[in-house]
């Protein structure tokens, strides 16, 4: 018994070694960032939020230290997020200052945010993160793709306040510039916690096509992602419709390769599913469908048109290939009928129907065939 004693206690302090090897070595997986400090919100810090680049991993946790020792008031929260990903929404934060670690859910993204979610200054330093350590599929990052190739493009420039009395002088709208590829989805975060009211309302559109209109957001904020349908433009816009303040941010854009535009397999023939367009229903008088066309000289174009959505039964349509004209007001009927107009041997980057009257106008299987 004594010699089994005398065994254990020799080798306790091994164990306790190895324990101390094992902590050493899981720490030693954290990264640290000793050079990424700062204070978010109230009057007294620059920026309501702080950015820390992330690598392409999946992350694990995330560790920080924070206190609100600065400033007159001791209201400081936190919200952390990786990208528009909310890890933990509401975090008080002592004004002694506490370290915190957090659970993630083997998330992955471009950057971990820190963003206050008060009206009072915290401060942030001794920030690790915790990256599994195997590899799985990995999200494209820009820098693994040419500017004009396909796949999700990040503009991180492309966030701020925009609208209401706090922000108006950051202007209305936030606007990117695209590439010239066929456009497949838009997403971005978006949130409403500035200021008294929460009546945030954004519009979103592509030139003059409407991705979607009169988005309800959310005062906590959430990510917003629309698909679109092979749209190309030159300005993504992002605007608000009330009189409110709205955060945006994580702004992403979803290229298609510039062979991916739904065509068939004849050369000579370009075909589209369409859309609705025009009146309260289908975007208004912006909204738009844009075709890409080849560049060959139009023969005809044929369409199938109705005009069975919404009260009234006044739905036109202008049909131009890029700025030139070829209907100026297309009488479409309610009951509906199939159109075959003359393309004019036009040549162009795109077909586009637009309304000519406030009503809504349904178009299905748009079919452009081409001359020699």
């Amino acid at each position: 018994m004594k010699t089994r004693i005398f065994v254990l206690l020799l080798l306790l302090p091994s164990l306790s070694f190895a324990q101390d090897l094992r902590r050493d070595r899981d720490r030693n997986d954290w990264t640290s960032f000793p050079n990424v400090k700062g204070c978010v919100g109230g009057s007294g810090c620059p920026d309501r939020r702080m950015r820390v680049p992330l690598e392409d991993k999946p992350v694990i946790a995330v560790s920080f230290h924070a206190h609100d020792d600065v400033g007159q008031k001791a209201d400081g929260h936190l919200r952390v997020k990786i990208d528009g990903t909310m890890v933990r929404d509401y975090i008080d934060i002592p004004r002694g200052g506490e370290t915190f670690t957090l659970d993630v859910d083997e998330l992955r993204g471009r950057a971990l945010v820190f963003e206050a979610a008060t009206d009072d200054e915290v401060m942030i330093d001794n920030i690790e993160v915790l990256y599994a350590r195997e590899t799985r599929d990995r999200i494209p990052r820009d820098r693994d793709r040419g500017r004009h190739s396909s796949g999700w493009r990040s503009y991180p420039e492309a966030e701020g306040c925009i609208g209401g009395s706090a922000c108006r002088n950051k202007g209305t709208r936030i606007v990117v510039a695209l590439d010239p590829s066929p456009i497949l989805g838009v997403r971005f975060h978006a949130h409403d916690n500035i200021g008294t009211r929460a009546d945030g309302r954004l519009d979103v559109r592509i030139d003059d096509t409407i991705v979607a209109a009169y988005v309800d957001v959310a005062r906590n904020g959430k990510m917003h992602e629309f698909d679109v349908d092979h749209v190309r433009g030159s300005r993504l816009v992002i605007g608000t419709v009330s009189d409110d303040e709205v955060e945006i941010s994580d702004v992403e854009v979803l290229y298609g390769s510039r062979g991916s535009d739904r065509r068939d397999g004849n050369a000579r023939e370009t075909r589209d599913d369409g859309g609705c367009i025009g009146g309260d229903e289908c975007g208004g008088r912006r909204a738009r469908i844009r075709v890409p066309l080849r560049d060959y000289p139009i023969d005809s174009i044929r369409f199938y048109a109705r005009d069975d959505v919404g009260t009234r039964a006044s739905g036109k349509l202008r049909i131009q290939v890029d700025d030139q004209v070829i209907e100026y007001s297309l009488d479409i009927t309610r009951d509906g009928k199939t159109h075959e107009i003359d393309g004019k041997g036009l040549v162009g980057a795109a077909l586009v129907f637009l309304p000519a009257d406030d009503d809504e106008v349904v178009i299905k299987d748009i079919r452009i065939k081409y001359g020699d």
